[in-house]
């Protein structure tokens, strides 16, 4: 048991819940074994100019699902005390954090962080180079809900840890629900991100136009919509290897194990494959018309003739008698 869970379990029995909206706001703060979606909070500190405070209010017009913006001015300062961040933090119940600010030493900074079990995880400062709101875009914006598909240019993302540790964030970050697949036509809008020298990322964001093509691919067109962000990289803190060892651990019984010739199609119906020895179809018992199936041994069959009438029209027209077999 770590720290904060004995610390979490102190608290709960020096001051229990006593009403039962309180018992359900402390069991869905407790570890899940399926979480639910990650929360986000947006907020300011003591300084901001007015490029982060745009910047802040864009970001949270396209993450405002699960998204949490704090209004008020917080006197933080993350990389040298965490502590009152963590706890404002578990306040609100979030994981993530966006937390802007401005000072001489360093303008237009904004600080991306996540938390795992009450501690900070990782850490990266930006600061903003570049900057178009989205109302300097006149085409229509993209509606709440809408997952973005999120593109990452560059090899700097896999070449140097600390941007793989930016490709992930950002990942986390712009991913609100987690989906198993995707309708071609619900993909509305694209996040492209850019990695380049000297630590620079540019974000831009796109509209997906699909046109006919002649073709069962449509013809795919981009428009920019805005948010357009320039960002350079200052500082990051990276979480230590056995904190992330604990973090990226899954529960056994989170883990669904495969089930030998069990599958499951598109629509989510279950198909199992069963294996049989090879059947007679001979002696299986059928159900046979009377008139297909053969006399048994010492069964009575009785012969009649039936009348068949043809047509004028037709050759050798008139009556004709023929024989049927009737068992009995």
């Amino acid at each position: 048991m770590t720290a904060a869970d004995t610390e979490k379990a102190l608290q709960k029995a020096v001051n229990p819940a006593k009403t039962r909206k309180g018992k359900k706001i402390l069991l869905a703060k407790e570890p899940q074994i399926i979480e639910n979606d990650k929360q986000t909070m947006i907020l300011k500190g003591a300084k901001t100019s007015g490029m982060v405070n745009d910047v802040l209010a864009d970001m949270y017009k396209i993450r405002r699902q699960n998204t949490v913006m704090m209004a008020k001015s917080n006197p933080f300062l993350p990389f040298e005390d965490t502590q009152p961040l963590l706890d404002l933090l578990a306040k609100k119940d979030t994981s993530m954090f966006l937390f802007g600010s401005h000072n001489k030493k360093r303008p237009h900074n904004l600080v991306f962080g996540r938390t795992y079990d009450g501690q900070m995880l990782d850490m990266l400062e930006f600061g903003v180079t570049g900057f178009k709101k989205l109302c300097q875009f006149k085409q229509p914006k993209i509606p709440l809900g809408a997952k973005p598909c999120l593109i990452f240019n560059g090899d700097m993302f896999e070449r140097y840890p600390e941007w793989g540790v930016v490709q992930n964030y950002l990942c986390d970050f712009f991913n609100t629900t987690k989906t198993s697949s995707i309708n071609l036509q619900g993909l509305e809008y694209v996040l492209s991100f850019t990695a380049c020298e000297p630590n620079i990322l540019m974000m831009r964001s796109y509209e997906v136009n699909m046109k006919k093509s002649g073709t069962s691919t449509p013809y795919v067109e981009l428009e920019e919509i805005g948010i357009s962000l320039d960002l350079v990289l200052r500082r990051t803190q990276l979480a230590a290897p056995e904190v992330k060892k604990l973090a990226l651990k899954q529960p056994k019984a989170a883990k669904i194990g495969k089930t030998k010739n069990i599958t499951h199609d598109l629509a989510g119906s279950k198909l199992a494959t069963v294996h049989m020895t090879k059947q007679n179809l001979q002696e299986m018992p059928q159900s046979r018309m009377k008139g297909s199936r053969k006399p048994e041994e010492g069964e009575f069959v009785k012969k009649s003739k039936r009348k068949v009438v043809k047509e004028s029209g037709d050759e050798g027209a008139g009556e004709e008698e023929v024989e049927a077999m009737e068992t009995s």
